[in-house]
């Protein structure tokens, strides 16, 4: 029998002697440490995942059989109140769970995870995060237990955990100290080698000095480099080898070429005792790159630590009213329900409503208004939002999941994972632009081999570093990561990578009514008993209370009181209205087409938007609703129109009312009593011709809308954020945000091109002086490096712009508009 290596083929450790077993992999035995590494290697292979061996940069942690008392262990996390901490329940078939995986080293195990776990019958989607190492895999727990999918990651040799903040930060914090020490022993080795290399160049420039002189300076220099060829470089050598092996030019193929072609080059000149030795600029290079990788790994951490910054505004604990007496208690014993004291200075442990006391709340963290805003009974406020002046009871009613601030956190782990268009298309032209360099690289060194020989690899060296396209890969998504972190800071929420692209495009843009341009505050002014109803006033309103306590349309806010009367089996008729069974009999209420079927009747004579309840077919009684314009939507609308925009209101509501809000912001453009599918048809009738739509709705009863148009804006203070369809939402509750985000996708723009140009004229500027050798490896080092800070530097002036202006049209808004009854 015999083995390619005397190493475990899985994990690499030593194996002494005779392997204890073998496994058959593309037909040749191979040898293994242990059954763990047998187990995990036939696993892989069998799943029709063996690709992983190939692409792989680093070796595997050497496998263990899974025991029983870890499988035991593991079974644990099929239980509820467990996976309450880690797990969402998005339906009853199925749930999604937030796992730290340990043992991620490079892209080819992302590669494994996503696909092993994805065979597992029952598992609908795994998305693993390679910087933060988080996974998020959705399953159906009717088809497979969660302890099963954690067991089958544990079988290929990783370890799967509960997602937890502590150990995410742990990971988090290692791979910011290995970076660190990278940097460090690159940028002690590039100051050491650049002394020693200033003496041989007096030296060479005097010609005064020695040959043995010269050999020890060289071989003192050797020594100092090794270290930061082999350790501080070894990223790019090992993610150059990744690429290879999966065909794919990255710009860590030519800059592995430099540094190892210029450090081989070196030794054999210091060996040989002939030619010039490059180990100054071999560090100085490695020092430069791994200094921009740096500031990349802070970019890819932020919104690590945005959501940190974010879970820890929740306290710790709260005071839980429990009888007659308020007791502190840890925040996991809190339910809805629960009635709770906040102390001025202290946090809101969770949504709810103020049943007692008024105050000023800081919503800051949560929707970008930096000043806070007026809270009294009966209102609602957010979980993490800071109590500012006065004591104020409240009553809890979502905890967990299903807060705000879980909804936020959720979207913000979608934003992280999109990839906008803009910035694949410019990973794909880095590509074709590697190859290109690579090609010059080869053709500049045949030239000079026939008029300078022993300059010819220096020169192509020059050409390799100076053309590399680290400019041009920053260019697009450091300027992509500005712009969205800042809207984020303002309350505009991007949740998919296309947004600010597609803003770019937009030129009609359609709003709903309620929610949006009004306020969503709702009021109940009038309630009109038909004849022959013998019922109340009092008890009709409890009725209606009662079937829109099920309804999450804003116009429910407007029926929110104590009732007694419970309705069963509530049905939401999306944009007709809500019907339940109250006593075994059957209520209606919303348009007097849907709660009458058989008859048609006339709509008060008092303008405002009225609704109909109905018992059996029966009219009872109209509700009259009113709402009040947003005091900013004039103005929005005005400043969307100089744009160049088109204007569209949809809604739902009657024609005297979406006429009036229409006449006074101005919009030509409008329909009444028209379906969600209507909206919908609308918008695609819009596509047809040729306009690029941007929908602004509530979120959710604008859902089918919101999914066809080409961006979607849901407000996010309309209903639940975790259902919402939308590609971006407004957390603050102001329509300056969207005027903001026009301006800045404007300077968005204008940024990518400056980068994309700068880079561009760099490159080509910069490789026939290479190529006409009057540009050495260490210039070319310094200048590429330079390009890529000027890029960095370039995208984040959207961050200091913008915050300097910071909603300068908002602060100037007019005064001139005052909200009017709708």
């Amino acid at each position: 029998m015999s083995h390619k290596s005397s190493q475990c083929f899985h994990c690499h450790l030593p194996i002494e002697g005779e392997p204890p077993c073998t496994t058959v992999v593309d037909e040749i035995e191979q040898p293994m440490c242990c059954p763990g590494c047998k187990m995990v290697t036939e696993a892989i292979i069998a799943g029709g995942l063996d690709n992983y061996y190939q692409h792989r940069t680093d070796y595997a942690l050497q496998a263990n059989s899974v025991s029983d008392k870890l499988r035991e262990e593991l079974r644990l996390y099929d239980r509820d109140d467990i996976q309450k901490d880690f797990v969402i329940e998005r339906s009853a078939e199925e749930k999604q769970a937030s796992l730290l995986i340990e043992g991620i080293t490079c892209a080819a195990c992302v590669w494994l995870l996503e696909n092993h776990v994805a065979l597992i019958e029952g598992v609908g989607r795994v998305s693993v995060n390679l910087s933060t190492h988080e996974a998020q895999v959705s399953w159906n727990p009717e088809q497979v237990p969660l302890s099963t999918l954690l067991i089958a990651i544990h079988q290929i040799g990783y370890k799967a955990y509960p997602w937890r903040e502590d150990r995410q930060e742990a990971l988090l914090k290692k791979e910011n100290r290995t970076f660190i020490r990278r940097l460090v022993i690159a940028g002690i080795g590039a100051m050491q080698v650049m002394m020693y290399a200033i003496a041989l160049y007096s030296g060479a420039i005097s010609n005064d000095m020695t040959d043995p002189y010269r050999d020890f300076i060289r071989y003192i220099s050797a020594l100092v480099a090794t270290p930061v060829v082999f350790y501080a470089a070894a990223p790019f050598f090992k993610a150059a080898l990744r690429d290879l092996k999966v065909r794919n030019l990255s710009m860590d193929v030519p800059v592995s070429i430099a540094i190892g072609g210029s450090y081989l080059a070196s030794l054999w000149a210091t060996f040989t005792g002939s030619g010039e030795v490059y180990f100054d600029s071999v560090a100085m290079f490695t020092f430069f790159l791994l200094t921009g990788r740096y500031l990349e790994l802070r970019a890819r951490h932020a919104t690590s630590r945005a959501a940190r910054a974010l879970r820890n505004s929740l306290p710790s604990s709260c005071l839980k009213k429990e009888g007659n007496d308020y007791v502190r208690v840890p925040l996991k014993d809190l339910r809805a329900g629960d009635r709770v004291r906040v102390l001025p200075g202290d946090s809101i442990p969770a949504d709810g409503i103020i049943i007692e006391g008024k105050s000023s709340v800081d919503e800051s963290m949560l929707t970008g208004e930096y000043l806070p805003v007026k809270r009294s009974t009966s209102e609602s406020v957010m979980g993490g939002s800071l109590n500012v002046d006065n004591a104020i009871d409240v009553e809890v009613t979502h905890v967990g999941d299903k807060t705000q601030m879980s909804a936020i956190l959720q979207l913000l782990k979608h934003a992280q994972q999109d990839k906008p268009a803009i910035a694949k298309l410019v990973d794909k032209i880095s590509s074709w632009f590697v190859g290109s360099v690579l090609l010059t690289a080869i053709a500049v060194f045949w030239y000079w081999s026939d008029i300078e020989p022993q300059h010819a690899f220096w020169i192509a060296l020059s050409v390799l570093v100076v053309t590399c396209p680290c400019a041009l890969s920053l260019a697009t998504p450091t300027a992509l990561t500005a712009a969205t972190g800042y809207l984020h800071k303002l309350g505009f929420l991007v949740t998919r990578g296309h947004v600010l692209e597609g803003l770019g495009k937009i030129n009609h843009i359609v709003f709903d009514k309620t929610g949006t341009l009004t306020k969503g505050k709702l009021l109940l002014e009038e309630v009109k008993v038909i004849e022959g109803c013998r019922l109340s006033e009092q008890q009709l309103t409890c009725i209606a209370a009662a079937l829109e306590s099920h309804s999450e349309h804003p116009i429910a806010k407007a029926f929110i009181k104590p009732t007694s009367y419970i309705a069963e089996n509530p049905v939401n008729h999306t944009g007709q209205g809500m019907e339940a069974s109250i006593d075994g009999t059957s209520y209606r209420i919303g348009r007097p087409d849907f709660c009458t079927k058989n008859q048609i009747l006339s709509l008060p004579d008092t303008s405002g938007q009225w609704l109909l309840l109905s018992r059996n077919d029966e009219p009872l009684c109209w509700f009259r609703i009113s709402d009040s314009l947003r005091e900013e939507a004039f103005d929005v609308i005005q400043k969307l129109k100089e744009y160049g925009h088109q204007i569209t209101l949809l809604s739902g509501d009657q024609s005297s009312v979406v006429s009036s809000v229409a006449s006074r912001l101005g919009i030509d453009h409008w329909q009444a009593e028209i379906s969600p599918n209507g909206k919908l048809d609308y918008v695609r009738q819009l596509q047809k011709q040729g306009d690029q739509v941007l929908m602004v709705g509530d979120g959710i009863n604008d859902v089918p809308v919101l999914a066809g148009a080409n961006v979607s804006l849901a407000m996010g203070n309309a209903s639940d954020l975790a259902k919402t369809t939308a590609d971006a939402v407004l957390l603050s509750d102001d329509l300056n945000r969207l005027v903001d985000a026009f301006e800045l996708m404007k300077k968005t723009r204008r940024v990518i091109r400056q980068n994309l140009g700068w880079s561009l004229a760099y490159n080509l500027t910069a490789l026939p002086l290479a190529a006409a050798a009057l540009i050495a490896p260490w210039m070319a080092a310094i200048g590429m490096s330079l390009s890529s800070l000027v890029v960095v530097g370039n995208a984040m002036r959207l961050d200091r712009n913008s915050a300097g202006q910071k909603n300068t049209f908002s602060k100037n808004n007019s005064t001139k508009y005052k909200a009017v009854e709708a």
